[in-house]
């Protein structure tokens, strides 16, 4: 295996070809159900000259064809609305990629799925960080909480915008469902972390609160595990006694009493599970992408210098721009070969191309 390398393919296929205990943490954000179709269909059979345009169900959440950089109009687009066949010639879509799945349990077991092989990998000090958001049940519409609805038509053929079992309207309690399913195949759930947005998306619900978190899981494989407290600054008010002189009368001016004065200091405190921090956005990439500032602290917390970090579902390479600054090396999986593009592009930018382990080296076999 070598790392600061991007494996493109399956992250369950890629990570079966990894040896055991290769990684020191993972930290991650996958696919949200229902949400995106991230452009990774091919189409079989039908007319091979056909560019299956018929196919491309107009939204007005859609992004320009001739625009986008992400694929060819062939190979579809971030707008998840696309025909499972194409009407033209009969060639049908097909499409493997995690968040497209008929249920919400079909999508959990395949995540899970992922994350057993992560654990296989993960040495037995190592820790497994997951951002994962959640989504509402609507008729005809899926969306995830903080965005606009997306249409569910052409996510995956056949799939109705409400799950059967949930009422319309309701949260699917996907990150919930996850991180249960993830306790109960031995991972070790230590904390479960909010990332509040303080300028989130605004949301045209009047019949709901805003949504305006996510949430960030914290799972180690074993009860003893690499971890490097993290201390933050916060201002207490204290209550301090102050000796005062008191000028009461003429019988009493020379009396001296006791008086509770109040003041503020800057104190450090262990790091709380409450983050404010708000979202960011990476120009060439026009999907979801965490903001750094997020992931800063666990990779200080759960990787050692020199360590390796894993990211499965790399994206824009977030993860690894963030190891690269504190002296880390990555190895990131990626479906996306345009993604992969991207995200070697931004690796090589002024401010990180210091970094001597931006080369490839060989590392745990």
């Amino acid at each position: 295996m070598l790392t600061n390398k991007i494996y493109q393919g399956d992250a369950l296929e890629v990570l079966k070809t990894f040896p055991d205990e290769c990684i020191d943490m993972c930290i991650t954000s996958p696919p949200y159900w229902g949400l995106r179709d991230y452009g990774t269909a091919e189409w079989d059979g039908g007319d091979k000259t056909c560019d299956h345009m018929s196919a491309k169900e107009k939204s007005r959440y859609d992004y320009s064809l001739d625009s986008s950089p992400i694929q060819k109009p062939t190979k579809g687009t971030d707008a998840p609305r696309w025909k499972a066949e194409c009407p033209d010639c009969g060639a049908i879509k097909i499409d493997e990629q995690i968040g497209l799945e008929e249920t919400p349990e079909e999508f959990i077991n395949n995540l899970c799925d992922i994350f057993d092989e992560v654990k296989r990998v993960l040495r037995p000090h190592g820790s497994c960080w997951v951002n994962l958001g959640d989504s509402y049940a609507n008729s005809g519409v899926m969306g995830k909480v903080g965005e606009q609805p997306r249409a569910a038509k052409g996510l995956a053929a056949g799939r109705a915008g409400t799950p059967k079992g949930i009422k319309t309207k309701s949260l699917i309690m996907i990150p919930s469902r996850f991180a249960i399913e993830m306790i109960n195949r031995g991972w070790i759930l230590r904390n479960e972390i909010i990332w509040h947005k303080p300028t989130c998306m605004p949301s045209s619900a009047t019949d709901r609160y805003t949504v305006d978190f996510e949430k960030l899981f914290f799972f180690t494989k074993e009860s003893k595990y690499y971890f490097k407290q993290q201390i933050e600054d916060t201002k207490a008010k204290t209550i301090e006694p102050r000796m005062v002189e008191e000028k009461r009368d003429v019988y009493s001016a020379k009396h001296k009493g006791t008086h509770l004065a109040s003041s503020s200091r800057t104190m450090t405190r262990n790091k709380r599970t409450v983050w404010s921090i708000n979202p960011a956005s990476f120009k060439e990439a026009h999907f979801a992408t965490y903001p750094p500032k997020l992931i800063e602290s666990p990779i200080d917390a759960g990787c050692p210098v020199d360590g390796v970090v894993l990211d499965p579902f790399f994206g824009s390479g977030t993860t690894a721009e963030v190891a690269l600054n504190q002296d880390k090396n990555w190895v990131g999986i990626e479906l996306n070969p345009a993604y992969i593009e991207i995200a070697e592009k931004r690796l090589k930018k002024p401010k990180i191309a210091y970094k001597t382990r931006i080369k490839s080296k060989k590392f745990w076999g």
